[in-house]
């Protein structure tokens, strides 16, 4: 163990400086990756609808001051029912629907908190302007809404779909030119898709895939993960390593995938008569992160860590087991947790030395019948 971590160590001391990144650690991070997240996707929310909610007001005739309470109002509605509502568990019927419908669904409730918001903004500064509530005007104001709430929940969905993050890294060039980092990835396939794609038939599949993407992918991003790849009937995921490690997040993420797919054990049965069995791979290490393609930018990750990630789910089915955990990522763990288990070494095509392999059984797994095929 001791080896591959310091070959790593000269394999980074070997790296030309400008193409490595300068950890910069700081004293106090009381912030983690998915509070940040949560912090900017609430500020996004607010800074769109709060400049669409001034305009509007200002279409609205009334005095400046009108303008800036709707849009403090608007915006901070907006921002927290999108965060708190619409992101969370309760508001996955609105993310799982229709786009048209979802729009549409928003676009109804924008209008609502600008009305709202009107009234609050009158009550506040009657004492000072003693202004009527311009009714009269709302026929011409609520289309002049309505048109700005569809520009910025549009703008605000193609920023989700995107990622916060990787837009912003696109945009001010962060990773341009390439970089080393250090990340854990973690590997993610449905058992036996071959069999469920011949009984189910590949419509019903896909349909299956999708709700299961859909429900597991919550919980990731939620313990400060990014969903690199969606890849068939699996995806990709990855950490900032000093987030996933930090009180084995990497570990409580696993434990809330298998809870997730246990409470909508009765969904997918209900829906396909089967609830799919899956395998997770982890590994961590140093990866090349980059940009990658032209008309359609992207942020790629490169190295054998990845390909080291790939055989740990792949470890998963041979030793049928749910998780397989690198003994890179294993040993630096806070604490040890009790439930995870050496099982061996693996051998991986191109390196040299065997890697030590630990199973997680994740809590609840084995009474929800949860094992590779």
């Amino acid at each position: 163990m001791n080896d591959a971590l310091n070959s790593r160590r000269w394999r980074a001391s070997r790296v030309a400086p400008e193409y490595r990144v300068q950890s910069m650690d700081l004293a106090l991070n009381p912030l983690s990756i998915s509070t940040r997240r949560k912090l900017a996707s609430i500020l996004l929310s607010v800074a769109i609808f709060a400049t669409l909610a001034g305009l509007a007001s200002r279409a609205n005739g009334r005095p400046s001051i009108f303008a800036i309470l709707n849009a403090i109002f608007v915006g901070t509605a907006v921002g927290f029912f999108e965060e708190f509502y619409v992101q969370s568990l309760r508001g996955r019927w609105i993310r799982n629907i229709h786009p048209l419908s979802a729009i549409l669904i928003y676009t109804v409730i924008v209008v609502v908190f600008f009305l709202i918001a009107i009234h609050l903004s009158h009550l506040l500064l009657w004492p000072f302007y003693e202004l009527s509530v311009p009714y009269r005007r709302l026929p011409f104001v609520i289309p002049v809404v309505i048109a700005f709430s569809v520009v910025g929940i549009v703008v605000m969905r193609t920023v989700h779909f995107i990622g916060i993050e990787t837009l912003f890294h696109l945009t001010i060039g962060t990773y341009h030119r390439p970089v080393i980092q250090e990340k854990v990835l973690v590997f993610l396939d449905i058992n036996d898709s071959t069999r469920l794609a011949e009984e189910l038939g590949p419509v019903r599949t896909k349909s299956l895939v999708g709700k299961f993407l859909f429900d597991i992918s919550k919980p990731i991003t939620d313990h400060g993960g990014e969903i690199y790849l969606y890849k068939g009937d699996g995806l990709i995921a990855l950490w900032d390593w000093r987030e996933a490690i930090r009180d084995n997040r990497i570990l409580r993420v696993i434990d809330a995938i298998f809870a997730t797919i246990g409470r909508e054990q009765a969904g997918f049965l209900e829906q396909f008569g089967v609830v799919p069995s899956f395998r997770i791979g982890v590994h961590g290490g140093e990866v090349v992160v980059s940009e990658q393609g032209d008309t359609k930018r992207a942020i790629g990750v490169y190295g054998s860590t990845i390909n080291i990630a790939a055989r740990m789910e792949e470890a998963a089915k041979v030793h049928n087991v749910s998780c397989i955990v690198s003994g890179d990522v294993a040993q630096t763990l806070c604490e040890r947790d009790a439930r995870l288990l050496p099982i061996g070494h693996e051998k991986v095509r191109g390196i040299f030395a065997e890697i030590p392999i630990f199973e997680y059984r994740a809590a609840g797994a084995a009474a929800r019948g949860q094992q590779p095929l």
